[in-house]
């Protein structure tokens, strides 16, 4: 059987003529210049902090540390990385690349699922729309799954929409489908596409028992196919059970909280997302009149429904964060090309191309460009203190090479923690040392500036009263010790301290500034004996700064 496609008029559209205003040459010469910003934008714009969570796990991954096995397997993809000279910064960058060319095969799969409903020239220019996002330029290579579950996502929905669902396109789409929510767990939020597209090919086919058989073969070919990939890549993860634990616990959270009802936690971001993306906004918003007034079937309309309901989930899923819409946005592009097909009479592609990319470009020009070269100086500087892996809490895994300690301060992160009550901070300066702490982000900014709203009120005081800031976002175990006499002073990290500023008493023996004092954990008996000047115990055989590094400038949201 062989699907109908919309085409253009004979002869119209299929040459490049630039003298043509409603001509395909202008949106795809305009992908093409998007392409090579986005290109440069791999090199400059900021590592934020979910790629340096996710970096931390391709370095778990290949060095045989304990990992869960879900959200995990595209890192495969890049575990030889981990090898090359430079920083987690330079590995990140690197690593981009390879996230980009798959955003190459999403811009490919949106025109090629696109044509299936409108002309040539209207599917460029809805690819083209999705591109010139401004959240798409910007994390459209970011290092975590959604651009390759994307493409892995969209290709599926092609071959689905676009294939005579023979055995081969029957394989094809169950393989794509199966290995999806391996890569990412949220690939279940494509189900309405799905549907709708289900629904289309069960009616062209004429809503026959047979018909049906092919959907449930596509289904029995995916569950099968994540049954085996998830055992393959579970036995390959060290060590296994806490592979397997890990992710059901994982799908257990994410099920448990990924929907919520009233006002989005990522407003702002919702908000920073439609002005960034005005172009594709507008093709959204126009898109249920267009698909409402075009020529075509029930079906079809169905189908185009279930590809733009995505375009809602800001308002009823709960991890909405910028790089998310690179994952959501990929069909509803498909769905509003009907808008830029119902536009077109009047507005022409060439002024269509014009105004997206007019609108992309300023995002492009103000990315922050200086950040990176600060988080790689961050990098190095850690690098250089910390030869040997050593224990530490921060928000994200800012320094890979060493062992995080704390959960991710994300709202699930912090609201977990809350939940379960468990004073983990403590615990574990109680079991090992964690000599060092980089809060590098507002969660924990706010509680070592006196804030206990997201700490446990036990933890939020073990924090405060045992590190001390050392190098902008760099902070180290220690202690300030008041002039005065000697006080009870409980040591939670143990190791070297060297002491800075005053001398010190410590158990009745004299330390003079600059001396090397291995403390153990426990309750010493501590005075600063410098007159009126406090002493400080830092933690650390005299390590000084290499590079001085300043606190806000090493720090990007997302």
């Amino acid at each position: 059987m062989k699907v109908a496609t919309a085409s253009d008029s004979p002869g119209r559209n299929r040459a490049i003529d630039f003298r043509n205003p409603d001509n395909g040459a202008w949106p795809i010469m305009a992908i093409a210049l998007l392409l090579i910003v986005q290109f440069a934008l791999i090199f400059t714009h900021a590592v934020n902090w979910d790629e340096s969570y996710h970096y931390g796990q391709l370095y778990d991954l290949a060095t045989g540390q304990p990992l869960g096995a879900l959200q995990t397997l595209y890192l495969r993809a890049y575990t030889w990385i981990v090898a090359l000279p430079g920083n987690a910064i330079d590995h990140v960058v690197i690593a981009r690349i390879g996230q980009w060319l798959c955003e190459w095969v999403t811009l490919a799969m949106i025109f090629v699922l696109a044509r299936r409903f409108v002309d040539r020239t209207s599917a460029i220019v809805a690819t083209l729309a999705y591109l010139a996002t401004g959240y798409i330029l910007q994390h459209g290579f970011a290092l975590r799954a959604d651009p390759m579950v994307t493409a892995v996502l969209i290709a599926a929905l092609a071959l689905f929409t676009r294939s005579t669902l023979g055995w081969r396109g029957i394989l094809g789409v169950g393989l794509l489908a199966g290995f999806a929510p391996m890569l990412s767990i949220k690939a279940v939020l494509y189900a309405p596409a799905f549907a709708g597209i289900a629904w289309l090919r069960w009616c062209e086919f004429g809503r026959t028992g047979k018909a049906a058989l092919r959907f449930v073969a596509i289904g029995a070919i995916a569950i099968a196919t994540f049954a085996i990939v998830f055992a393959l890549h579970s036995a390959m993860l060290a060590p296994k059970v806490a592979a397997v634990d890990g992710s059901i616990g994982l799908a257990n959270s994410a099920a448990s909280r990924m929907f919520f009802i009233g006002r989005p936690n990522n407003l702002g971001s919702l908000i920073q997302g439609i002005l960034t993306g005005l172009g594709l906004t507008s093709l959204v918003v126009a898109a249920p009149f267009a698909i409402a007034k075009r020529a075509g079937s029930r079906a079809e309309k169905i189908a185009l429904a279930g590809l733009l309901l995505p375009a809602v989930l800001p308002f009823v899923y709960e991890n909405t964060a910028p790089y998310f819409y690179v994952f959501m946005l990929a069909p509803v592009a498909v769905a509003c090309a009907t808008s830029v097909a119902w536009l077109r009479p009047k507005i022409p592609a060439m002024v269509m191309t014009a105004l997206l990319v007019a609108l992309a470009i300023p995002v492009a020009i103000g990315d922050n460009r200086t950040t990176i070269d600060n988080q790689r100086r961050l990098a190095t500087e850690l690098d250089a203190m910390f030869p040997a892996p050593v224990a530490y809490f921060d928000h994200a895994d800012v320094a890979p090479r060493n062992f995080k300690r704390n959960p991710m301060l994300t709202p699930w992160g912090y609201r977990g923690y809350l939940h379960r009550g468990v004073p983990v901070y403590r615990q574990t300066m109680e079991r090992e040392p964690v000599p060092l702490l980089v809060p590098n982000w507002w969660v924990l900014r706010g509680m070592l500036n006196g804030s206990d709203e997201f700490f446990l009120p036990e933890d939020a005081k073990v924090l405060r009263e045992n590190y001390l800031p050392f190098n902008g976002p760099i902070w180290l175990a220690g202690k300030t010790i008041a002039p005065g006499p000697a006080k009870a002073v409980e040591i939670l990290v143990p190791g070297p301290y060297t002491v800075r500023d005053a001398n010190v008493v410590i158990d009745g023996v004299n330390h003079a500034i600059g001396a090397i004092v291995l403390l153990n954990r426990g309750e010493h008996r501590i005075a600063a004996t410098g007159g009126g000047t406090p002493a400080r115990l830092v933690w650390g055989n005299r390590i000084e700064p290499r590079d001085r590094l300043d606190f806000q400038a090493t720090w990007v949201p997302f």
